[in-house]
């Protein structure tokens, strides 16, 4: 079993992380932490020449602190980053990587959405029982059956 988390640093990407987290352990599944840098968002920004470099730098200490959440889990676990429309590119790797559990923040459920429509055009099974309450927070999960 295969279940990536779309990761943001936010306290609730977080939270998913720890949900999923458990529930590799749970399902003796391999973990994704999968991170998307929106470099568009900075297209015609005016704040400043470094908004860019800084806004990566932070994004590198939150992909660290999710290093340390799951190290020593006795997992197998990675983690990705790449540049792109994150909406776009969690899907397109959720697809190629043959996902089973896509889990997300609130502010990215729209992910889950997408990645159900396409797995249903490919004709796999989505079982949508597969959600999770982690500490008062709603989290989105899809689950992929798949076809042998």
């Amino acid at each position: 079993m295969k279940i990536l988390v779309a990761y943001d640093g936010t306290v609730q990407a977080k939270k998913a992380l720890t949900y999923g987290i458990s529930k590799a352990k749970e399902k003796n599944g391999e973990l994704i932490v999968q991170h998307v840098f929106n470099a568009w968002a900075f297209k015609d920004y005016d704040a400043s020449l470094t908004a860019e470099s800084a806004a990566r730098s932070e994004c590198g200490r939150f992909l660290s602190e999710a290093e340390t959440m799951i190290k020593g889990k006795g997992l197998k676990a990675s983690i990705v980053t790449m540049d792109g429309d994150p909406e776009k590119e969690i899907v397109a790797f959720a697809k190629e990587e043959g996902v089973d559990i896509l889990l997300c923040p609130p502010k990215y459920r729209s992910i889950i959405a997408r990645y159900q429509k396409a797995l249903e055009k490919e004709g796999r099974a989505v079982n949508r029982t597969d959600l999770a309450d982690a500490a008062q927070l709603t989290l989105a999960a899809a689950a992929a059956g798949r076809r042998n």
